[in-house]
């Protein structure tokens, strides 16, 4: 399972060295995150609403090249692992050809009161066939 978003990066987005700013990449994980999502039929707001939750275990980021103003980007989003209830998903930020940053993000399947589920049938089947 995989999805592309395209974005250009804000001028609120950049910091004095005229980057953008390191902690703007985790926002664009996310918007890649949700898009992936939803583009395969997992809804967060309906999951939500369903009593499951999806906060996330563990980020990281690698930093390649920097990101300026204006710059048109493309935030990949691709999920990797999928294993009882964690999931993994990888992402890439280019401009271009060029590769800037590269990550990933691990999400467990959670109630409200914090306490950890097992994913919903859905999701499963979801997973399961791709699509």
């Amino acid at each position: 399972m995989e999805h592309s978003v395209r974005l250009r990066v804000r001028y609120a987005e950049t910091d004095q060295m005229k980057f953008a700013h390191h902690s703007v990449y985790v926002v664009w994980f996310e918007l890649a995150r949700i898009e992936l999502m939803r583009k395969f039929g997992l809804n967060y707001a309906r999951m939500e609403k369903e009593g499951y939750l999806l906060p996330v275990l563990e980020i990281g980021i690698r930093y390649h090249k920097p990101a300026y103003f204006d710059d048109e980007l493309e935030i990949t989003a691709q999920l990797t692992e999928f294993k009882r209830a964690r999931f993994r998903i990888n992402y890439k930020v280019k401009r271009d050809d060029i590769l800037l940053a590269e990550g990933f993000s691990e999400h467990a399947f959670m109630n409200a009161q914090g306490k950890p589920i097992r994913p919903p049938e859905f999701f499963k089947n979801k997973i399961g066939s791709g699509a």
